[in-house]
């Protein structure tokens, strides 16, 4: 038997003892820890829209929120931070676009189409910091990211990049000149077909450049791209490029069968043999998104010469999925099992159809290929439309919802189908599942414009709780593919304020909203402005953000963005566009400001005689989606 001594007694009272003031100095950090993340909270995770630190006139920044295992909400509000960014130079491009495109002529109009093509998939924009900031423990954990990267480093970045992807342009340019010199005629074909992947590099960086102040305006970019532009760096512009390349091959196009194939063949000389399989969807008429029986077509064909010419492998679009990111396209073709995505629209150029398609990789978004080719109309079989059966009526409703669109910075709602959310074809029978995802607790109107022109309320005020935010919510109501065909529209509209309700005829299991065939512009405007709910426009229960100048009340009843209503709106820390759309509430009284360009909507309101500003948490988003017999 062995007796401890009081040595050993002594020792181990001096351990525990050390222990235990180890314990409480732990306690004590954990504490002061606790007390200064408190403290410390930074202004975005308040605002999740702006950051004093960033300020929108130096930096482009974004924002991202997500709940789960730490390590996963992590990744998820990073994406969604970065994609926020993407998302705000893509929104910028379209509105500049846009306001061109009604400007400009139809042959520009395809050009600025190819732009808008290239840079939907923004997915690696230099330069771009992160900060996280989290609440809760490892388990469940709310994590808030900001995405932000200053104005000037872009600059900077983008135009090195642009400099050194028209150098490498001119050099395979002279590249493919010389072989046209020795009549090496392939040669120089493969060559000029090479440039295709760098030109939509070079769209990107002139874009970004252009969004960032960086290189002029937009329309400077384009000019230069289109070869319209005196002075260009370009020994050729793409357009050029293509000329050239259709008159070195001369082919003979007599049928759909014979296009599908020549797209395949430039295709196969820019990418090769790809390893993964592709998704081909179908292609688009014009800048519609509206499908048509031509699509479809060639879809099939397309993918037929593909398996026939390239040996390529084609994945089949998955039943069902659910996308992880904002770049919905991109998780869909992931979830076929695809690691390439073929989409692209169709042009009518006279008597011709022009043909601008792209393959993208969907892991970086980088577009491999591009082939852009055309071909004489009379070659279609004649029961082969280019356009759905109620194109002219269809174009007004999209007309309807892009006039005065409303935007949030801080509130983000996406749908899809489980099609996806881009050049989507359903075929008598299918059944259609919506979807949609909000990044904040909201209420969801949803509108389905019918083929026939007939506009029906699906959902009005579905409330998405903080349970769901961030997470796929599936409509309950699965919609079958039925008579009359063509191209619809379904429009969904988020706010954190309940809806007012709607003015509806039930009929037949539809709630409609109107059932007039054919609206005239007028009033589709006037129905989209009150199923958005514009004139029940309330600012959210929060202080006013600025009190404006009586002086400035004429420009905004004139409902123009004028230089002294910016500069009054800059005086008062606010951001205002050019781009900016004003529409007049009440007369004297009220106005609603849709900024796309700085993806904030404001309501300015008459208080007690101080002309005073509110943010709407407002947003919306579109689909088109084109119905046919199989």
């Amino acid at each position: 038997m062995k007796i401890s001594s009081n040595t050993d007694i002594g020792k181990e009272g001096i351990k525990m003892r050390s222990k235990m003031l180890a314990l409480i100095l732990l306690v004590i950090m954990d504490l002061v820890i606790i007390s200064y993340s408190i403290a410390k909270v930074p202004d975005w995770v308040k605002n999740l829209d702006s950051s004093q630190k960033y300020p929108v006139n130096l930096y482009l920044s974004g924002f991202g929120v997500a709940t789960g295992p730490i390590s996963e909400a992590t990744g998820l509000a990073q994406e969604s931070a970065r994609g926020e960014i993407s998302r705000t130079i893509v929104v910028s491009i379209k509105s500049a676009i846009a306001t061109l495109r009604e400007e400009k002529n139809e042959r520009y109009s395809q050009e600025l189409s190819s732009i808008t093509q290239s840079t939907t998939s923004l997915q690696n924009i230099k330069g771009i910091n992160i900060e996280n900031y989290s609440e809760g423990d490892q388990r469940n954990a709310t994590v808030y990211a900001v995405a932000y990267v200053s104005r000037a480093d872009l600059r900077r970045m983008y135009a090195q990049e642009k400099q050194n992807l028209i150098q490498q342009i001119n050099t395979i340019i002279k590249d493919a000149q010389m072989y046209e010199s020795k009549s090496e005629t392939m040669d120089a074909v493969n060559k000029y077909l090479s440039l295709y992947p760098i030109y939509e590099k070079l769209k990107e960086a002139e874009m970004i450049l252009a969004v960032v102040g960086g290189s002029g305006s937009i329309q400077s970019a384009v000019d230069e791209l289109s070869g319209e532009k005196q002075g260009s760096k370009l020994l050729m512009s793409q357009t050029e490029v293509t000329n050239k390349i259709d008159r070195l091959l001369s082919e003979s196009l007599s049928s759909i069968s014979d296009v599908a194939m020549s797209v395949v063949m430039r295709l196969l000389k820019q990418i090769g043999t790809p390893s993964g399989k592709m998704l081909v969807v179908p292609l688009t008429y014009q800048d519609s998104k509206m499908g048509s029986p031509f699509a479809r077509q060639f879809r099939a064909e397309l993918e037929q010469q593909i398996i026939r010419l390239a040996n390529w492998k084609i994945a089949e679009q998955a039943k069902s999925f659910t996308p992880k990111s904002s770049q919905i396209m991109r998780d869909m073709a992931k979830e076929s099992g695809a690691d390439l995505i073929l989409s692209g629209t169709y042009w009518e150029r006279g008597n011709e159809i022009r043909l601008m398609i792209n393959v993208r990789d969907i892991n970086t978004g980088n577009v491999l290929a591009v082939a852009d080719l055309s071909f004489d109309a009379s070659i279609l079989p004649s029961n082969v439309s280019i356009k759905p059966e109620n194109y002219e009526s269809a174009l007004i409703s999209q007309g309807a919802f892009k006039e005065g669109e409303i935007v949030s910075g801080q509130l983000l709602v996406e749908a899809w189908t489980n099609k996806g959310n881009d050049n989507i074809m359903y075929y008598s029978d299918e059944t259609m599942k919506v979807y949609v995802r909000v990044n904040r607790e909201a209420h969801i109107r949803l509108l389905y414009i019918l083929a026939d022109g007939r506009w029906t309320l699906l959902y009005d005020d579905l409330y998405i709780d903080s349970s769901k935010v961030n997470q796929a919510v599936e409509i309950p109501t699965e919609f079958e593919c039925a008579p009359p065909f063509g191209a619809e529209m379904l429009v969904v509209i988020a706010r954190t304020e309940p809806f007012e309700q709607l003015d509806v005829i039930e009929e037949d299991g539809y709630k409609f909203i109107n059932k007039e065939p054919i609206l005239p512009q007028a009033r589709a405007r006037s129905l989209a402005s009150i199923v958005r709910n514009e004139k029940g426009m309330k600012p959210k229960k929060q202080s006013f953000l600025a009190t404006l100048s009586q002086d400035i009340m004429p420009d905004l009843e004139n409902n123009s963005p004028t230089e002294s209503l910016i500069k009054e709106f800059e005086k008062n820390k606010l951001s205002l566009s050019q781009n900016a759309n004003i529409s007049t509430l009440v007369v004297n009284s009220q106005w609603l400001i849709n900024d796309p360009t700085n993806m904030q909507t404001y309501l300015v309101r008459q208080d007690e005689g101080k002309l005073n500003v509110y943010k709407i948490q407002q947003a919306e988003t579109k689909l088109v989606v084109t119905t046919m017999e199989k």
